[in-house]
């Protein structure tokens, strides 16, 4: 093995520095203008790609009707829509009558299709008043959620008035569910 050298620390062999000056770099005076103009690009973009997916309600559908904004159960006629025209989004479709009440904090309404309480869709709804609907036949259109009560739990965007005043589903023994 080699041997092992002693070193002093306390002599300092000093190293001379060599200064160079620091010059300050030439910014490029078209970054900031580029920046800017690509940053508006992209909002005018967005902003007309979401003029174009996005209908208000009140607007003429491709679907047949109109839909509008529902405020009074008093002027509602078969045929009218309320609600989304975004067909896309709103996929999921069924169609029955409406009731009050959901199952166990699921829904605040349901769509009775039938009398046996496993095919009926509890609903919800943050864009038609369903409370001004209930008793009358409907066609609606929304996205499925998953509940744990609800066999089949739907937030409601679209619904068409079928009928009016529906008839409630009978049972086979003749009672009104």
């Amino acid at each position: 093995m080699d041997e092992l050298k002693q070193i002093n620390l306390v002599e300092s062999e000093t190293i001379p520095e060599e200064i160079i000056p620091m010059e300050p770099k030439q910014k490029n005076k078209l970054l900031l203008p580029l920046i800017l103009i690509g940053i508006l690009a992209g909002l005018a973009t967005g902003f007309f790609v979401a003029q174009k997916r996005l209908t208000p309600s009140g607007t003429t559908n491709t679907m047949t009707g109109t839909p509008q904004a529902l405020t009074s159960a008093t002027n509602v006629k078969v045929g009218d829509i309320f609600g989304s025209a975004d067909e896309k989004t709103f996929r999921d479709q069924a169609e029955g009558i409406l009731a009050s009440g959901g199952i166990e904090g699921e829904g605040s309404h349901h769509i009775e299709r039938g009398e046996n309480k496993s095919q009926w869709v509890y609903v919800t709804s943050s864009v038609v008043d369903l409370d001004l609907l209930v008793g009358d036949r409907v066609g609606v259109w929304g996205e499925t959620n998953q509940g744990k009560k609800a066999g089949w739990l739907m937030d409601v965007g679209r619904l068409k008035v079928l009928e009016l005043n529906a008839a409630p589903a009978v049972d086979t023994t003749g009672n009104q569910d």
